[in-house]
């Protein structure tokens, strides 16, 4: 018996457990919060690697690529698709809200408390946030674009000291393949943790909870899963990098089912990855544009946020013009580029994309008992979008090998 569940794959695995955490939500109800503390464990595990993974890898590319024009290059066009697909995604949940009237005939309590206000940040900040001040702060606190701006400075000083800088080069290769190991044993871990995230969620949420927002639900898995399938497979990886898009979704079905269980882009890096690298994209693309995604493209919550301003508009019987809903989509686009790939914090930037339009900030707390199901679902677009961003971009750099199912 030990030897047959040693013999399936990752992804058989996580299916099954995956399956069980739901039944054993749905028999335990609340109880099953016990089981909790394994997801809480496979997140920290994972989490744990994720700044040394990402600064060992990103400085081994920097000083592989050598020449800062090749990755300003790579930097650019990764920059410029991260943009236009997350207004895409921002468009779509537009369409959706409206299309579904996902606030109209909705009966919940309105009186709830306002959520506190978050500002955008202005540009001189944001790059002025994207340099670190100590880079071990950085490790610690886990701020991966502070990691990426240093790494990839110290890459590049490596090159221009020549041979001084190859024992501290090969360090950091043995670093990042030490950092790999960890993050293959960890994923031993994985479906256990993914039973104990399921039971936990199903268990404390049922399934009555999702009868008022049902149609806003709705919205936001439909606005995923077309986004995730037309632009990103059919368009990105099928039209832009000539392969196949069943063979995309086919290879990154374990990042996918991972992210949609635990919901965090940044705890996903490793396994995105792997899928990545296992797809044919090279390390030097691939080490560069998954972790930036992490931070920065944030397609699903996009989507999110532009169907979560329409929910609020006609809860509160607001009617928003033309105008107001582009203006949605463009905040949108900026809220996603500053929000962490962690759990919850696409709430959290909702406040920005209401107060631009001038709608009531108690919705968020309308939506915040059905976020955690609703951010299952914004989180697959956003690693689908670093992963098919990567092959894109490697397609046009040639550096988009064959994947290893093609190779065999």
């Amino acid at each position: 018996m030990f030897k047959k569940w040693k013999a399936l794959n990752l992804f058989t695995k996580i299916m099954i457990f995956f399956g069980l955490g739901i039944l054993v939500g749905l028999v335990m109800g609340p109880e099953a919060k016990m089981f909790n503390f394994l997801g809480t464990i496979l997140i920290k595990l994972l989490s744990m690697v994720v700044a040394p993974l990402v600064l060992s890898l990103l400085i081994c590319a920097a000083a592989d690529v050598g020449e800062y024009k090749t990755l300003g290059k790579i930097g650019l066009k990764t920059f410029v698709i991260f943009m236009f697909t997350t207004a895409f995604a921002a468009a779509i949940g537009l369409l959706l809200a409206n299309l579904f009237a996902v606030g109209k005939g909705v009966t919940l309590n309105l009186e709830v408390a306002a959520a506190e206000v978050k500002e955008a940040p202005a540009f001189i900040d944001t790059v002025i946030g994207m340099l670190p001040s100590n880079i071990f702060t950085s490790l610690s606190e886990g701020n991966l674009l502070q990691i990426i701006v240093f790494a990839l400075l110290f890459g590049y000083a490596l090159t221009k000291i020549g041979e001084r800088g190859d024992a501290v080069l090969s360090f950091f290769r043995g670093a990042s393949d030490v950092m790999k190991e960890i993050v293959n044993i960890v994923l031993e871990f994985t479906p256990y943790g993914v039973f104990g995230l399921m039971a936990n969620v199903v268990g404390n949420n049922g399934l009555s909870i999702l009868l008022p927002y049902g149609k806003i639900i709705l919205a936001m898995y439909i606005g995923a899963i077309l986004h995730l399938v037309i632009i990103q497979a059919i368009l990105m990886v099928g039209v832009g990098a000539k392969r196949s898009p069943i063979e995309f979704l086919n290879t990154m079905k374990e990042a996918l089912l991972f992210v949609f269980a635990t919901c965090s882009s940044v705890a996903t890096i490793p396994i995105t990855l792997k899928c990545v690298k296992n797809f044919g994209v090279s390390d030097k693309v691939a080490n560069f544009v998954v972790p930036f995604g992490a931070v920065v493209n944030m397609d699903g919550t996009a989507i999110f946020q532009a169907i979560a301003a329409i929910f609020a508009a006609q809860i509160y019987g607001i009617d928003l013009t033309l105008s107001q809903q582009v203006v949605i989509v463009l905040t949108a686009v900026l809220a996603s580029v500053g929000t962490a790939g962690v759990p919850g914090s696409g709430l959290i930037m909702l406040t920005i994309v209401l107060t631009s339009v001038g709608l009531p900030l108690e919705a968020v707390g309308l939506l915040a008992g059905i976020d955690r199901i609703l951010n299952m679902a914004r989180v697959l677009p956003n690693i689908a979008g670093d992963a098919a961003t990567s092959i894109l971009v490697a397609k046009t750099e040639g550096e988009l090998g064959k994947s290893l199912a093609n190779a065999a």
